[in-house]
């Protein structure tokens, strides 16, 4: 396999791969070891003819691995299998997860210079191209200089990350030559040594059964080319349009514009990709501007801050799009040429060089694609987008209702407590590995509704991040932005809104139908229904921890800090938060990925905590992972139309009038909570700090059957909230026309006046509400005073704040970080030395991906 560029240079990629293995690991255990496991790179590596040395792994029968070769084809396409090993022993034992092992591939690449020996009259005289490299489906891969080199002596391994999951927008990987190959003009070339981490993760290849084959198959591919740094620019003058290659190249695949709808666009975030091929220089866009070629003069963008890009790093630039209320962008204006004005980032170390760097002008080129207005009988799945985290521009999908929402007086149906209005948004997540914006099957897979809206959020990524942490941020998100968008749009928009604080149904499959449990069981005050399908429990579950090395090793206590770390993703242990929520659970019969058990189990787990609960089950015989009718069905849209259009019962009775459905309803609940960060409220109550971080927490409600009373127990719980006005609207429906509470027993009809007492571990607390105070959130503290205290109460209310409680404890996970309300700013010394530099660009790499 061999590539060409125009300045003579050739890229050449041996067939031929050793591969050693396999190694047993489970599910994503190689970012906890040396991709290289079990090679050492600071030593010389065997060749497969040099005695074939042997290392140790209990997947083989000899509890040997020994070095062997394949061929890649002329593509890139690297297979890799071991028929010799039992496979179908350690199956039947260790199930799928059986399959999870590594391998280390071992190949060739040579870098030929221009034959001739003159140097050539260009800036690209005397910089070495970078490799422009391409692994799916692949972990990790480094490039390392010969081993006979001087380089290799010194050379420390710098590991990239490679599109393990085969995401169609990761970004394109520059990497460095580990040494020039500029010694070997009129050569042979120069030799470099790639090492591949190829991880046969069961959630991306799967099975071998489903591509009929009695052992598991790796299957990676790699492509490298060559791709030349941009010249200097050291000319003084105005901003420059166009040396033969710039700095910085638009990045098409990482552009995003919504779609235009009847000339208005659906969301004002455009994003455009750009990915630098400078070999030192950092740039920053300063300005944007529509180009005055273009057709779409009424559109204004405006950059939404300055983006610094770094050396071979990719980034996508926020701007806001606005158009004036009575402007619209005709369907013959299918792009918008938009002018970027970018600034060199230069240290100055003497004033001499201050002209040595001009600015640039980038031309980009984006499609602006038009769909029509909707209606009753036609539509086509509209992208909108919006500013998430402040300024990174995303994308989500929508399909419209049939008809606008009549009932478009919010303010008349706040006191409607827990009812749904009717035109409440379906919040659909889809499955791993499935691409929103490219693939519109998962669109149409979902039933249209009369009233409400089907979000179809990105959770990021294709495949979500399992729909945790910023994934559900994401997901909410795009809630809120449609809300706006339909606000603050067109006035034939607006008659199709609802409120940006709505509750919606969640709707998902595989992993989406896990994310769906997790969400609900997170936020249940946020979902008013769940229709889970096809989804696993947690991640330990779905490909269980059996093979994995590190345990061999580890301290236990160790081990059980990172097994502690995932409680928070352990759907299993939050059911109790879901007693109170409908749910229909579907699962194909046969499914061959995701173990129909797993639905099983959370249903008898969720009716463990009530026999009652609102859940119902569909198992189909015969039916695989993904059939059309999992989700298009009749129950399906008859347990939607149970949500929307419930029938006509009585406001939620108080518990004193013996109703059991009702007592039931309004009975006790526990709430469970591991990171108070990352979950909500139920019923208005919410657990707002741990007393042990790291430890379950557990809030008991219950109602007592005397008017006004309420027993709270706790469980590692140090503070939790109130908020009154959801709790008086799940405890007494319209709060408006009824009532009375302890110690009031003459309400009157338009005036009310509730006392509460909260039995809270045994301290008695009174809460007084009447109709014309403002119901706000109370707040539950623990004293800190000393246990010798006696007679000094546990619990205590706190005064009336504005701040959120929940800050009053730090978040618990480093992951966190990647829930950030703003952009990532990774620090490198100022004069940034190769591997600090290295190492914040993989990073980053990894979190644009």
């Amino acid at each position: 396999m061999m590539s060409t560029d125009h300045h003579g240079w050739r890229v050449e990629l041996d067939r031929q791969w050793d591969v050693l293995g396999p190694f047993p690991i489970h599910a994503r255990e190689q970012h906890f070891s040396s991709p290289a496991y079990p090679l050492d790179l600071s030593l010389p590596i065997p060749s497969v003819s040099d005695s074939n040395p042997t290392y140790l792994s209990s997947l083989s029968r000899s509890a040997r691995a020994l070095w062997t070769r394949t061929t890649a084809d002329i593509d890139g396409r690297i297979l890799v299998s071991h028929p010799s090993v039992p496979w179908d022993q350690i199956r039947a034992t260790e199930g799928w997860a059986g399959f999870q092992h590594v391998n280390v591939l071992r190949g060739w690449l040579t870098v030929h210079p221009p034959r001739s020996t003159r140097v050539p009259e260009d800036d690209h005289a005397d910089l070495d191209p970078f490799l422009r490299v391409k692994l799916l489906r692949g972990a990790f891969f480094t490039i390392l200089p010969s081993p006979t080199s001087m380089e290799r002596k010194e050379h420390i391994p710098q590991w990239h990350i490679g599109n393990v999951y085969a995401m169609s927008r990761a970004p394109v990987q520059l990497v460095k030559l580990p040494a020039s190959p500029r010694g070997t003009m009129g050569e042979g070339g120069t030799r470099y040594e790639v090492i591949i981490c190829g991880a046969y993760e069961i959630r991306l290849f799967g099975d071998p059964n489903s591509y009929v084959s009695p052992y598991p198959i790796l299957d990676v591919a790699l492509s490298v080319e060559l791709e030349f740094p941009s010249a200097p620019l050291r000319y003084p003058g105005p901003p420059s349009h166009g040396p033969s290659t710039l700095p910085l190249q638009h990045s098409p695949e990482h552009s995003i514009t919504p779609h235009f709808v009847g000339g208005k666009p659906f969301g004002e975030a455009i994003g455009i990709g750009l990915r630098s091929i400078d070999s030192g220089e950092w740039w920053t866009v300063t300005d944007v501007r529509s180009s005055t070629n273009s057709n779409s003069d009424s559109i204004v963008l405006t950059l939404l801050e300055p983006i610094r890009i770094a050396p071979t790093q990719t980034r996508i630039v926020p701007i806001r799009m606005t158009l004036a209320d009575n402007e619209y962008i005709s369907e013959k204006v299918t792009k918008l040429v938009i002018e970027l004005t970018c600034s060199p980032s230069v240290r100055i170390v003497r004033p001499s060089e201050a002209t040595h760097v001009k600015n640039v002008v980038l031309t980009v080129t984006i499609p602006l694609d038009h769909v029509c207005l909707w209606t009753q009988d036609n539509y086509s799945p509209i992208r909108a987008t919006y500013f998430f985290a402040r300024s990174m521009v995303t994308a989500f999908t929508l399909v419209p209702p049939k008809f606008p929402f009549a009932k478009s007086d919010y303010d008349a149906y706040k006191g409607r407590g827990f009812e749904c209005r009717g035109n409440e948004p379906i919040l659909a997540l889809h499955g791993a590995g499935v691409d929103i914006l490219s693939q519109p099957w998962w669109a149409n897979s979902l039933p249209r509704q009369k009233h409400g809206w089907i979000v179809i959020s990105q959770g990021r990524t294709e495949w979500g991040l399992d729909w945790h942490g910023t994934s559900a941020a994401d997901a909410f998100s795009s809630v809120t932005a449609l809300s706006h968008i339909l606000f603050h749009g067109p006035l034939e928009w607006r008659k199709w809104g609802f409120i940006a604080s709505t509750r919606v149904v969640l709707v998902g499959h595989s992993n989406g139908g896990q994310g769906a449990w997790y969400i609900a069981a997170r936020w249940p005050d946020r979902v008013c229904g769940v229709i889970a399908a096809a989804g696993y429990i947690k991640s330990q579950a779905y490909v269980p921890w059996s093979l994995d090395r590190f345990s061999h090793f580890v301290d236990p206590f160790l081990r059980a800090v990172l097994e502690t770390s995932l409680t928070p993703d352990d759907n299993d242990l939050f059911l109790s938060n879901l007693v109170g929520t409908p749910i229909l659970a579907l699962h194909g019969g046969a499914d061959d990925n995701v173990p129909t058990w797993h639905t099983r189990e959370l249903v008898v787990v969720l009716k463990t905590w009530d026999r009652d609960a609102e859940i119902t089950y569909y198992e189909d015989p015969g039916c695989p992972h993904w059939y059309p009718e999992i989700l298009k069905g009749d129950r399906v849209q008859e347990f939607l139309d149970r949500i929307y259009y419930p029938s006509p019962v009585p406001a939620l009775r108080r518990i004193s009038d013996g109703n059991p459905a009702s007592a039931r309803r309004q009975g006790r609940f526990t709430l469970t909570v591991a990171v108070p960060h990352e979950s909500g409220s139920m019923y208005g109550w919410r657990v707002c700090a741990l007393g042990t971080p790291g430890l379950l927490a557990r809030l008991e409600v219950s109602p007592a059957p005397s008017k006004g009373r309420v027993f709270v127990r706790t469980t590692n719980v140090s503070v939790f909230s109130l908020d009154l006005q959801t709790w008086l609207n799940r405890h007494f429906g319209n709060h408006g026309t009824t009532g009375c509470g302890e110690g009031n027993e003459s309400g009157k009809a338009g005036k009310w006046h509730v006392v509460f007492v909260f039995d809270v571990d045994g301290d008695e607390l009174v809460v007084e509400v009447e109709d014309d105070a403002v119901l706000g959130i109370k707040l539950f503290a623990r004293n800190r005073s000393s246990p010798g205290d006696k007679g000094q109460p546990v619990w205590k209310i706190l005064p009336e704040q504005n701040a959120d409680p929940v800050t009053l404890q730090p978040r618990q996970r480093l992951q966190a970080i990647l829930s950030s309300t703003a952009p990532l700013t990774l620090l490198i010394p100022s004069f940034s030395l190769q591997h600090e530099l290295s190492a914040a660009l993989r990073i980053s790499a990894q979190l644009v991906g």
